[in-house]
């Protein structure tokens, strides 16, 4: 259609969901990570072409956990990830989870862990960090966070 009108092809852009799934264990909140090449993440992945971000959610929920978990209604964090960080520019969308996962520790039978908001410091990169200290707050106050590669937009300077 782009090419139709004389207008240069649209820009590509990646999406990305991810999931924040929490668990009491003991006396703190914990989060669950999967394992990447550069630490760990919150679970989730990259949506396919015309793919919707519930959809991907689902879908890549699914794939990372085994599990079938029910379509996210609420997002926690939209982080704009500017070109060049990763091949494209793209947006991270991060899902308040529901309650599927099972509980479990074990490494032995689990791709992934349960971490303290205090671990993922260590255990996350920077962004990963950020989107997952910014989910936490949208949890507890309700409103959803909005991010540039990991910084909260209202802390930014034009």
């Amino acid at each position: 259609m782009y090419f139709e009108l004389g207008r240069p092809e649209p820009p590509r852009r990646r999406t990305g969901v991810a999931g924040f799934f929490t668990r009491r264990i003991g006396d703190e909140l914990n989060v669950l990570l999967m394992p990447a090449t550069t630490g760990w993440q919150l679970p989730g992945g990259d949506a396919q072409s015309d793919e919707f971000m519930h959809e991907a959610y689902v879908r890549e929920i699914a794939e990372k956990t085994g599990l079938s978990p029910a379509a996210p209604e609420e997002i926690l964090v939209v982080d704009h990830v500017p070109r060049g960080v990763t091949e494209a520019e793209g947006l991270d969308v991060v899902f308040k989870g529901a309650d599927v996962i099972p509980y479990t520790t074990d490494p032995a039978t689990t791709a992934y862990r349960w971490a303290t908001l205090r671990e993922t410091d260590a255990l996350c990169l920077g962004p990963e960090r950020d989107r997952i200290h910014s989910a936490h707050e949208a949890w507890l106050t309700g409103r959803t966070a909005y991010l540039i590669w990991g910084e909260a937009v209202t802390g930014r300077h034009p």
